[in-house]
């Protein structure tokens, strides 16, 4: 919606209604990104329990050679996590511009309201 262009309760109620489409949508993304990020961790989980089952060495070694070699696996889990965190923010910045709209609607009624020969809320 253009800045300079003069919002009217039609005007503010469309919005609302779009923002609204866009919240059901990031919410749908949000549930497959959480899926595939729960998918991913649990991978790189086992990987790197298989890894230290299968290494050699003091303790501390076979961490650390577990670690590297459930490296490709952990990558994608956190990458996978942070596409989950980028949605969460999406989804409470269109959750704070529907509040605004709804402040903005329940000022633009009480202006309404005011002008002479209207009807009260």
């Amino acid at each position: 919606m253009a800045r300079d262009a003069q919002l009217t309760p039609q005007a503010v109620v469309n919005q609302l209604s779009e923002l609204g489409r866009d919240l059901d949508a990031l919410v749908r993304s949000l549930k497959d990104a959480d899926l595939d990020a729960v998918t991913k961790r649990h991978a790189a989980d086992i990987e790197e329990s298989k890894a230290y089952v299968g290494a050699e060495g003091a303790v501390k070694e076979r961490e650390h050679l577990a670690r590297l070699a459930a490296d490709p696996f952990e990558s994608e889990a956190l990458v996978a996590e942070a596409v989950c965190r980028y949605l969460k923010a999406r989804i409470r910045s269109v959750e704070v511009r529907v509040d605004i709209g709804r402040s903005y609607s329940a000022a633009l009624r009480a202006e309404f309201a005011a002008l002479p020969g209207m009807p009260g809320p």
